[in-house]
């Protein structure tokens, strides 16, 4: 049993709690850090005075009265766009073929990693036709039936790891290493590629001044979270810091 603070957390709560890590690589771990923070957050309600019906409702009010960050100024979003400009194109595409090596709870993620960097050694050293073959052949993905093809790809249509790797890839390239996302590690090849425009400044302002806001409030969120369980006596589990989705 977990204790925090001299309130026991049971194994009926973690297995409760379980489902909504099973994507998690330890899932049991995920699931017991989620289960602290969130009881840490709920001593920390009743001592300021805090009533709320759903433990939802019980965080945010928490949150918004202990933890205070200042809004972005023109400065601060015109800075992040002249260092960011490539977060700001459009129109441009990329066609792409992939090799998914799907990683679930059940399977060891470093036999998974050295069997496709095994697979991605064997492409480079055979003809770019053979790309195809290798998907229908090792690929998790159901466009391994098409021979690995995702099509033409455009921004914020794939998952930010995967379409930050491809978009950098110049085209007609087999890229020579793995690509890690959270469904697994992925062989990637380009072919024909549109490079786009840059949005002007005005256009994207407010997405940035959105975007720094909730970037400045997940770090000032962590650095509340990880005072809480500084403060704290917790045993029955190692708690290293406040990574969790109540961050997200």
């Amino acid at each position: 049993m977990i204790v925090v603070n001299g309130v026991g957390i049971d194994e009926a709560q973690l297995a409760a709690e379980l489902p909504r890590h099973s994507e998690q690589r330890d899932p049991v771990k995920s699931a017991s850090h989620e289960l602290v923070l969130r009881e840490l957050v709920r001593q920390r309600a009743s001592a300021l005075g805090i009533k709320e019906t759903s433990s939802q409702a019980l965080m945010q009010a928490v949150f918004d009265a202990e933890i205070q960050t200042p809004e972005p100024d023109e400065q601060a979003c015109r800075r992040y766009y002249e260092q960011h400009k490539n977060q700001f194109i459009h129109n441009d595409s990329v066609q792409v073929w992939h090799i998914l090596f799907q990683l679930t709870p059940q399977i060891d993620a470093k036999r998974l990693r050295a069997h496709a960097g095994d697979i991605l050694n064997n492409l480079h050293q055979d003809v770019p036709e053979a790309f195809a073959e290798y998907a229908r052949k090792y690929s998790n993905c159901p466009s391994s039936s098409n021979g690995g093809s995702l099509g033409i790809v455009h921004r914020r249509e794939t998952v930010p790891e995967f379409e930050k790797t491809v978009f950098a890839l110049p085209p007609h390239s087999l890229l020579n290493r793995l690509v890690d996302t959270r469904h697994g590690f992925h062989i990637v090849r380009t072919g024909v590629k549109h490079e786009g425009d840059v949005m002007t400044f005005d256009v994207v302002r407010e997405r940035i001044a959105d975007w720094l806001s909730q970037s400045s409030r997940r770090r000032a969120t962590s650095q509340y979270l990880q005072l809480l369980v500084g403060q704290a006596q917790i045993k029955g589990l190692d708690i290293e810091g406040a990574d969790s989705p109540l961050l997200q």
